[in-house]
């Protein structure tokens, strides 16, 4: 952990002082607009989409428009965001988000959509996610004081994971009151305002202007930074297995809710509201307390009870049972993905971390991955045990990692 060395201590000013850093709350509300405004599309695509064709072909196809550019601009964005300003990029991605869906609101205004249309926009969601998602993380570190690096991200991740819970529920609200016309309207409004405050960012550090090397050359350096370090290697696995069982559990809940609770789109809702609300606790709790210096076993224990609750959550009978499972389920998954990203900015030097987190994002590509492999299991199986199958995979790659690495077992990340 040779880079922790070099981060110069500062003393812990706890949570209240964290939220009196002014370029941290403009960053966090920039994310809560960025955050609602993508969870209502996705509300609002799938619902106008399937409106208009009432085929879930053309559902999948919208998750296919949306998946493919995600994976691509991964790669292109991680170069991208260690070669330009990371504002920048976020102020494209914005762009990139909020132009289409304001198409979108043009022809609705006009009675002139198409379902096609809908896919070209979902196309260019994805897109922006990835080019958001990216310069984002590389750039909280420049944009805080290091010695309020692990709240800022834990306090970044609440906002985010409280856009998971509020942006549904406005969705639907408009959808059902008002019509997809105004909720692509709020959204553009979203979009806009995140490009406001984007524009107000003065990050206290700025990548220096390089000789760029190449395409394959910045590839190159990615690669030797994660052949030199363990620890970045295994935390992008256990990202991407970690992923691939959230995603299982998240394509898999409409299944669980119809045939194994017996509730309609209702007791949907809450199912994923109590997943929603468990991870923005885990996201304020780690805020709260700054983080664990000891991240290793915190990593490692998150990681194995959140595969246990997962299975715990599959052989739930009730709605009873269910929902505060699936709270605990989201909560410490969150604390782990909170402590996971700390460990890789903490651990990733600032001229290759845009190209570090783009393979990050790459790592969570596994969570689309995860409604397949859940969907394919569940037909040899049934739901119950193909949902047990990946969270037992989880849980053995944890003790395997657990038992086999010195190294991650005494991570520590010491900020102050």
């Amino acid at each position: 952990m040779g880079n922790n060395s070099q981060i110069k201590k500062e003393p812990d000013v706890g949570l209240l002082g964290a939220l009196r850093d002014s370029s941290l709350l403009r960053f966090v509300g920039a994310t809560l607009m960025w955050g609602t405004g993508h969870q209502l599309i996705t509300v609002s695509q799938g619902y106008l989409l399937f409106e208009l064709t009432s085929s879930t072909i053309w559902l999948a196809a919208l998750g296919a428009a949306v998946g493919i550019p995600n994976v691509i601009i991964a790669i292109l964005a991680g170069m991208l965001a260690d070669r330009v300003s990371r504002t920048r990029l976020l102020i494209v991605g914005a762009i990139v988000a909020g132009a289409p869906m304001f198409a979108v609101v043009v022809l609705l205004v006009f009675d002139a959509l198409e379902p096609w249309h809908l896919l070209i926009a979902g196309g260019a969601q994805g897109s922006a996610l990835a080019l958001d998602w990216i310069a984002r993380l590389s750039l909280l570190p420049d944009v805080v004081p290091k010695g309020i690096l692990v709240r800022a991200i834990s306090i970044d991740q609440a906002a985010f994971n409280g856009a998971r819970v509020v942006a549904p529920i406005i969705g639907g609200f408009l959808l059902a009151i008002s019509g997809p016309t105004a909720s692509y309207g709020l959204i553009v409004g979203l979009f806009g305002f995140a490009v406001v405050v984007y524009k107000t960012f003065r990050p206290h550090t700025e990548l220096q202007p390089t000789v760029q090397k190449g395409v394959v050359e910045d590839l190159r350096d990615v690669v030797r930074v994660l052949r030199g370090n363990v620890i970045l290697r295994l935390n992008l696995m256990f990202t991407a297995v970690n992923a691939l069982v959230l995603g299982g559990l998240i394509f898999i809940i409409p299944a669980f809710a119809k045939e194994v609770y017996g509730t309609g789109e209702t007791g949907l809702g809450y199912l994923f509201s109590a997943v929603g609300l468990g991870a923005l606790a885990g996201a304020l709790t780690t805020s709260w307390t700054g983080g664990v210096k000891r991240a290793g076993p915190a990593l490692l224990l998150t990681d194995i009870l959140f595969g246990g609750f997962v299975v715990a959550w599959a052989f739930s009978s009730t709605m009873a049972l269910a929902l505060p499972i699936a709270f605990l389920l989201g909560y410490f998954n969150a604390v782990h993905i909170a402590l996971g990203i700390a460990v890789i900015q903490v651990n990733v030097p600032a001229v290759v971390r845009g190209r570090v987190i783009g393979a990050y994002e790459l790592a969570w590509s596994a969570f689309p991955l995860g409604g397949l492999v859940s969907g394919s299991l569940a037909t040899m199986f049934n739901l119950r045990y193909s949902l047990t199958i990946l969270a037992c995979g989880l849980v053995v790659f944890t003790v395997v990692v657990m038992l086999s690495s010195s190294q991650f077992r005494q991570l520590r990340i010491d900020l102050q």
